[in-house]
């Protein structure tokens, strides 16, 4: 159960990461993001609203597992549930190289994108951590 254990130590401190990134997308987002396009090219603002509509895909699908995971350590739903549908399903949109453009991005935008990014590779890791982990204690 030890190793039980450290996952959900895992999933606390995942989550918690997640939603600071979250709030932070979410105020970029309202207050950041017209800022950073307003002067731009069309092709620009094009990048810089892929790259946003990355970091949504990003830390919704994120958010989705570490809930999921949550609610299972609870109790609130089965194994079964857990293990079956939700697992990161957008990898191929989630972790291709953007294209950020240097005049497109702002800072801002670009290290959130980062960090979603290795949020999103390591959860992806633990996914296929817990997939073994719960077939092994099944």
């Amino acid at each position: 159960m030890t190793g039980h254990k450290q996952f959900e130590r895992f999933i606390k401190r995942t989550y918690d990461e997640t939603f600071q990134l979250l709030e932070e997308a979410m105020e970029y987002s309202t207050h950041g993001s017209g800022q950073d396009t307003c002067d731009l090219p069309s092709t620009e603002t094009m990048k810089v609203t892929s790259e946003s509509m990355r970091l949504t895909s990003q830390l919704s699908e994120i958010m989705s597992w570490l809930m999921t995971h949550k609610a299972l350590f609870r109790g609130e739903i089965p194994l079964e549930q857990a293990t079956g549908a939700y697992h990161l399903s957008a990898a191929d949109v989630c972790l291709r190289e953007g294209q950020r453009g240097e005049k497109a991005c702002s800072g801002q935008l670009v290290g959130m994108l980062d960090r979603s990014r290795a949020l999103y590779s390591r959860v992806m890791k633990m996914d296929q951590m817990a997939t073994r982990l719960y077939a092994n204690n099944a």
